[in-house]
């Protein structure tokens, strides 16, 4: 099994715009820290996927994993989708939605990558077995109570906010709502993290809890 390479983020978002109100801030700060990028889509149509390139062009996302099927068709079926996303990207992070989001397919979403990433850590399935070591959970409909981490992304909240708006056709739906949540939400959690803007996180930790993995036996905890 590979070691996780160092400098690789794989975004795996529900639907097109998820990536921008979610985390576009955070995707956009990592890739001028030289950062590598992927984003792997689970939902979309022509129009969706159109925007959805223009915004992670924007993001200066390296990999776009695109899907064509309804928004609400998301369930544990995807799991060797994800799986192939993360043996493709071989990232040391993911970020995806919060279980505990309002919209059922960010909490389902949730549940398979978490299915996911144990899986493609199993040498005895893939021979190319990858370990990603935490995944980052984000904030789209409803706010985490007690995030565990804050990113600044008070200079990359232009171009976020910019690839935002390319998602013309859920901004047109939804009367504006997402760009006003967003700016919203970026201010009150700058607030919190004493800067200007920011996004919130809460972390989980890969289980890789089956008998082949030495790396969870250790000596001593401290």
């Amino acid at each position: 099994m590979s070691e996780s390479d160092t400098g690789t983020i794989l975004m795996v978002v529900a639907h097109p715009d998820d990536e921008s109100i979610g985390a576009g801030g955070t995707i956009r700060k990592h890739v001028d820290l030289g950062v590598k990028v992927d984003v792997h889509c689970m939902t979309g149509n022509e129009e969706r996927n159109e925007e959805l390139k223009a915004a992670c062009g924007l993001l200066g996302v390296r990999s776009l994993y695109l899907s064509e099927r309804d928004d609400f068709s998301i369930g544990e079926e995807l799991t060797n989708e994800v799986i192939g996303a993360i043996l493709k990207s071989r990232p040391s992070i993911i970020i995806t939605h919060h279980s505990s989001d309002y919209n059922r397919n960010h909490q389902q979403c949730a549940m398979v990558v978490n299915q996911a990433v144990e899986w493609a850590s199993h040498t005895t399935v893939f021979d190319d077995a990858h370990r990603v070591e935490r995944i980052y959970n984000m904030e789209i409909n409803t706010m985490i109570s007690r995030p565990n981490v804050y990113v600044d992304i008070t200079e990359s909240y232009p171009v976020a906010l910019a690839a935002l708006k390319k998602h013309k056709s859920q901004i047109k739906k939804a009367c504006s709502f997402y760009v006003n949540l967003y700016d919203a939400r970026t201010q009150l959690r700058g607030v919190q993290a004493n800067c200007k803007r920011a996004e919130a996180f809460s972390i989980t930790l890969t289980e890789h809890a089956g008998p082949f993995y030495e790396r969870n036996s250790v000596d001593s905890l401290i």
